[in-house]
């Protein structure tokens, strides 16, 4: 096969595929670009879950009429000039391939009016190709509308997830750059509905405000720690106000918004001993250190970066908020038989026991008569407060005690949803509950899902709901962190349908907890239930309830084979 040059178009193509992955990437870049233009305030209208339009509106500085075809240009920019500016990059964009990549694969219309010009100047492109230009009144700044994403090539949207889910990451970008810049407003619309709107004002904390509300803003703690030339700023929550997924932590490395693992290990080691296994801290982490000490020419959407120290870095970090949890956590004292003190505070009364033995009737099964789809187990213990060890006639078996209770309730759900039973718990009065836009944006599109696994909701306000009633496996002690913590969990098991992706969710957070002490009858009664479940192997995530070793396992292992 020849070695052959690609066309023009085959290249930009590639391009596009590595800058444009989905909507919300096309959101992402035409932000930066506002915010590198100095915009003050930023308006992102999205319809379709961005497929069908995005539109970002700013007031920033605008570009020229001379310079619009040139904005559309491959390697085109006015944010670096030399080779020596890559090593202290100072703006959100560099490349300049945003702007092409995104027009190479949708239909775009720029319109633009630099401060003191009478008029702007616009043109329209399809398929990356100027189609037609001209002139118009508007206001000082920049817009760019984006129709017809991916219209072209069907493989790409294909690939996509549901116009809800798309909506939801769009959210999320519009949220992290939020709490990056809080001096400028944000304005986010979705299908005609507000999703988000921040003040503007400067302050970091009314910005969370308007993010998460204003409850979690104020039990933020000020995070603040500076050390030869690097400063680590910004909120963290308080350990009670722990998340089931990491979807709530933003970082910014000199107010760029990035993706780092190693950053997110960093904070939550000072959080060793104050969460429960699976929890993470809500935290706006904002560290700022001189451009030339980090690389962000590492990937083509910009979401890593590459520290010259890194260790100092993330020292740093768990430094900072190791210091805010000290200053603003009380230390709750602990009783002299115990190691570690509860996080949470205890409840009035004592919970009501995992589960009634003898009365859950498993999917598919009749009350005491378990359909066998495992062999007889013996329990022996229990190991870690987390794994059951039961003998069986061929070995020993390990069971999760968290996955195979998930596989239980997650049966038992299906089966009372399948009978028209009811799974539904009314509240003794309504709660009000403020989700953050990729929350709502969840939410909406799992509407009827959610509804027919026993939540019951009122739109009351701007990204406000009432909660009237509950799925009746969750206890009702605390039904806004419920909700919260199945649409956490949701968020992570995309691709499933949406009804049995909130049964799957519900019995999570309804399953016993790994560091949850068992009786004995209490684990020979789950070994009991699980026998009797139509796939006891694997929770609904698909994650092993068990594990078995078998005799012969045992005799190599000890050498007597």
């Amino acid at each position: 096969m020849p070695i052959r040059v690609l066309s023009s178009t085959v290249v930009a193509r590639i391009a596009a595929g590595e800058v444009v992955e989905r909507p919300a990437s096309v959101v992402k870049e035409l932000i930066e670009n506002a915010l590198d233009a100095g915009a003050r305030r930023i308006a992102i209208e999205v319809r379709g879950g961005g497929l069908d339009l995005v539109r970002v509106s700013d007031d920033g500085c605008g570009i020229p009429p001379d310079e619009l075809d040139l904005a559309f240009a491959r390697h085109a920019t006015s944010k670096l000039w030399e080779p020596d500016d890559l090593h202290r990059i100072g703006t959100l964009g560099f490349r300049g391939e945003a702007l092409p990549s995104i027009a190479a694969v949708a239909e775009v219309e720029m319109a633009s009016r630099p401060h003191g010009q009478e008029a702007g100047h616009w043109l329209r492109l399809d398929g990356g190709r100027v189609v037609a230009r001209g002139q118009r009144g508007m206001a000082p700044g920049t817009v760019v509308t984006v129709t017809r994403l991916f219209a072209r090539h069907p493989a790409r949207r294909k690939f996509l997830r549901s116009p809800g889910s798309e909506g939801g990451l769009i959210a999320q970008v519009a949220t992290h750059y939020a709490l990056a810049y809080p001096e400028v407003r944000f304005h986010l619309v979705m299908d005609g509905r507000t999703a988000l709107s921040t003040p503007g004002s400067g302050e970091l904390r009314d910005a969370v405000a308007a993010v998460y509300g204003a409850q979690v803003a104020s039990a933020m703690l000020a995070l603040e720690w500076e050390q030869e030339g690097l400063r680590v700023a910004g909120l963290v929550g308080p350990p009670q106000l722990a998340r089931a997924s990491r979807a709530y932590q933003s970082f910014f490395v000199n107010r760029r918004w990035v993706q780092n693992r190693r950053l997110a290990f960093a904070l939550e080691e000072a959080y060793q001993g104050l969460l429960q296994s699976g929890r993470h801290p809500l935290a706006v982490v904002d560290i700022r250190l001189p451009p030339e000490s980090v690389d962000v020419n590492v990937h083509p959407a910009k979401s890593e970066v590459r520290f010259q120290d890194e260790n100092a870095v993330l020292s740093a970090v768990a430094r900072a908020a190791r210091a805010a949890l000290l200053e603003g956590t009380p230390v709750p004292r602990a009783p002299a038989a115990s190691t570690v003190a509860p996080v949470a505070p205890e409840p009035v009364a004592p919970p009501p026991p995992l589960w009634v033995p003898g009365e859950s009737a498993p999917a598919g099964t009749v009350a005491g008569t378990p359909r066998r789809t495992l062999p007889l187990l013996r329990v022996v213990g229990q190991v870690a407060e987390l794994y059951i060890v039961a003998e069986g006639p061929d070995g020993i078996f390990l069971i999760d005690q968290h996955a195979a209770h998930e596989r239980v309730l997650y049966e038992e759900v299906l089966a009372k949803r399948a009978s028209r039973q009811a799974v539904s718990q009314g509240l003794l009065a309504p709660v009000a509950v403020e989700l953050s836009p990729a929350q709502e944006a969840l939410l909406r599109e799992a509407w009827e899902a959610l509804r027919a696994n026993g939540f019951e909701l009122e739109p009351f306000g701007e990204r406000g709901y009432l909660l009237r009633a509950m799925p009746a496996l969750l206890r009702a002690d605390d039904p806004v962190q419920a909700l919260l913590a199945v649409l956490d969990r949701m968020a992570q098991d995309r691709p499933r349908e949406d009804t049995d992706r909130v049964a799957a969710a519900v019995a999570c957070h309804a399953a016993v907890r790994a560091g949850k002490s068992l009786t004995l009858e209490e684990m020979r009664e789950l070994v009991r239930l699980l026998e009797g479940t139509e796939v006891p192997h694997t929770c609904p995530h698909g994650r092993p309830t068990m594990l078995r070793l078998s005799a012969d396992d045992l005799a190599r292992g000890f050498g007597r084979r």
